[in-house]
């Protein structure tokens, strides 16, 4: 029996799996009223002090609100009310005294810690540099808190600052990129002498769904060290599981943790699979790691353990707010034959703390509705550029206007605009289209007009239009060029081909080069020729995205490169480049993790999402997000010079530097 919470904390449902996050098609598409026979009149005004904007795209929640309740779920209040920006992840300190939090109130995307008194006063920061600094724990005597955090390397490791200097030290000190290694959720022993934390070292980088997914899986084990970096072990593991979020006992003597297979670990972040799948809460004896107590045996998702009392255990029942299914805050027994008083609370809360004498809770409220603005301002990790952000697959023409796809803010349909978000017009819209693929409606809702690509001359825009992702060797797909002010289109490729997809046009306008899939799987990349429609083999591969440089001499694309693949582990994507000809292939990318999703910039250098510096977070705790290892790379045209552009614990994509005009 649940106890209801209050009725408006619902989390949205998201729809089922594919890389951007994607949304339900809304219907009608937002922009579908607007006059597409209008010439664009105005430009995007210069910004100030900076080169240029930056526009990028985020998977994730685009808001989180902490509130402090009763065990029992009543008497909820915002914790910084009025003063609430994007916090989460609130944590007690032993005493009560103090809430260590984390916030995005130094800008969208960059999280910090800060802590706050019970009342929501005196609120100060406590760590915040432009990398990821979350999941604080107060240590017993409060003078010190343990945290996860980015700094340096990009890569997550447990840090631990003196409240009253601020002086910070990296405790697990992890240099390793390419291969997973991170280090999350760390939790005092109550003698202060020890952390305990969950890690995916010495595991290798691992897809989902056998050979069809390409975002990662993760598999954690608990592990311990002392605040000197001394003592450093391995509690327990469970090969094919991902132990995560340990607790110790109040007496310091056992671990508490939630046990999910590794598989699942990408279904647990994704609505509705979240519903369907199961974890559970175990203990195990700290010094040995044995004696083994599973405490939950029910289906569902089980995170965030915690002994709200030594004699019981609370936890989230992390669920899709899908009518019909179940989520909140629940209780077992810490002993194998024990009962608790405590009473199930429902609600759509995430990350719960108890207060230490068991009779509060803090939780977070997340929504993933209404989407960002086009064009909101964001954090920016380059202080010469203005970081916005942008719906996907943004394309500039040569008179600075922007044709993208509306996967976020409208139907998956592609929209131009300037780069200030103004003068919008659909030049393709995917609802009313809908009998272009007749097969579309028969595989599912992931589907729209994807890649827009202008023609030189900026009178055209070419798009697929149909099935993507999971989709595309089970639905249809071709290529569309549409007028740039949508009063008419033409179909490009015809059904001999089940899906044919993503787009770029020559420089010189005569030919466009896309990718191939069909019933049996990928067939690589082709060029058509725009004056007959003829068709000439490019490449063979697993390759998708090509993108054709503005001189016309490399074609840029994402290749899976893993040199067998036969199942979940062989999930290497890279960043390629290939002559119009078919000579000098080359790789770019050698993290051994997902590089993908490049494009060129203006500059002739490439931009792409990877996955290098790995999970951020233990995956199994994120909503409306698929791949919250994606941070935002520039390199070379030849590969050299990486150098990352983002460093936050979100999914980030789709780079699109549009400088500054006079």
């Amino acid at each position: 029996m649940y106890l209801c919470l209050i009725p408006f904390l619902v989390v949205a449902a998201t729809a089922t799996i594919c890389p951007y996050g994607r949304a339900e098609k809304k219907s009608p598409c937002a922009y579908m009223n607007a006059n597409s026979n209008s010439k664009s009149l105005t430009r995007a005004l210069p910004t100030t002090g900076k080169k240029g904007v930056f526009f990028m795209t985020r998977n994730g929640p685009v808001s989180s609100e902490l509130y402090v309740a009763n065990a029992d779920g009543s008497n909820a209040r915002s914790l910084l009310g009025n003063n609430t920006v994007f916090e989460l992840d609130a944590q007690w300190a032993p005493d009560g005294e103090w809430i260590i939090l984390t916030s995005e109130r130094n800008g969208d995307g960059n999280p910090d810690l800060w802590r706050v008194r019970p009342d929501g006063s005196g609120l100060e920061e406590v760590a915040a540099t432009p990398a990821v600094e979350t999941a604080g724990s107060i240590s017993p005597d409060g003078n010190l808190v343990a945290y996860q955090g980015t700094l340096n390397n990009l890569k997550s490791n447990i840090w631990i600052q003196e409240l009253s200097t601020g002086n910070s030290w990296n405790v697990t000190n992890s240099t390793s990129v390419a291969v997973p290694d991170g280090h999350f959720r760390p939790a005092w022993s109550p003698d202060g002498e020890w952390l305990v934390f969950s890690s995916d070292k010495n595991t290798q980088w691992r897809g989902h769904n056998g050979t069809r997914g390409w975002e990662h899986t993760q598999e954690n084990s608990i592990y311990t060290i002392r605040l000197d970096g001394t003592g450093y072990r391995r509690i327990v593991n469970k090969t094919g599981y991902s132990l995560n979020s340990p607790k110790f006992s109040p007496d310091g003597t056992r671990i508490v943790y939630y046990e999910i297979e590794t598989e699942d670990t990408f279904y647990a972040r994704l609505t509705p699979h979240v519903d369907q799948i199961t974890s559970q809460i175990v203990s195990v004896d700290f010094a040995t790691g044995d004696n083994r107590i599973e405490h939950t045996s029910s289906s569902g998702v089980k995170i965030f353990p915690q002994y709200v009392t030594a004699d019981t255990i609370g936890y989230l029942h992390k669920g899709s707010g899908i009518a019909g299914t179940v989520q909140g805050l629940n209780y077992t027994s810490a002993t194998l034959d024990g009962n608790t008083s405590f009473s199930p609370v429902l609600g759509a809360m995430r990350s719960p703390s108890w207060s230490p004498n068991g009779t509060l809770v803090l939780y977070q409220v997340m929504s993933n509705t209404p989407n960002r603005a086009q064009d909101k301002i964001m954090y920016s990790w380059q202080e010469d550029w203005e970081y916005r952000y942008s719906d996907i697959l943004p394309r500039l023409n040569s008179e600075n206007i922007l044709a993208l796809t509306t996967q976020k803010t409208g139907n998956a349909s592609v929209v131009t605009m300037e780069p200030d978000a103004t003068d919008q017009h659909v030049a393709f819209n995917d609802i009313t289209n809908s009998s272009i693929v007749p097969e579309v409606a028969a595989v599912d809702s992931l589907f729209g007009a994807y890649q827009p690509s202008w023609s030189p001359d900026n009178q055209f825009i070419a798009t697929g239009w149909g099935n993507w992702f999971q989709g595309r060797d089970v639905g249809g797909g071709v290529i569309v060029r549409t007028s740039a002010n949508g009063s008419s289109y033409e179909v490009l490729t015809n059904n001999s081909v089940l899906n044919s997809g993503f787009p770029s046009y020559a420089p010189d306008g005569k030919s466009l080069v896309y990718r191939q899939w069909d019933w049996d799987g990928p067939l690589g990349l082709r060029i058509l020729n725009m004056t007959d429609l003829s068709l000439r083999v490019l490449t063979t591969g697993w390759d998708n995205l090509p993108g054709w440089s503005a001189d016309g001499s490399t074609i840029l694309f994402t290749r899976r490169t893993s040199p067998v693949i036969e199942g979940p582990y062989d999930d290497n994507y890279d960043v390629c480049t290939i002559k119009p000809d078919g000579s000098d292939f080359r790789v770019l990318t050698t993290s051994l993790a997902t590089d993908a999703h490049a494009v060129w910039s203006y500059d002739g250098k490439i931009l792409y999402s990877t996955g290098e510096f790995g999970f951020q977070d233990e995956g199994s705790i994120y909503d409306f997000n698929f791949q919250p290892y994606a941070q935002i790379m520039s390199m070379e045209a030849d590969g050299s010079n990486k150098l990352p552009l983002t460093n936050g614990m979100w999914e980030d994509g789709m780079p699109l530097f549009v400088p500054n005009t006079d």
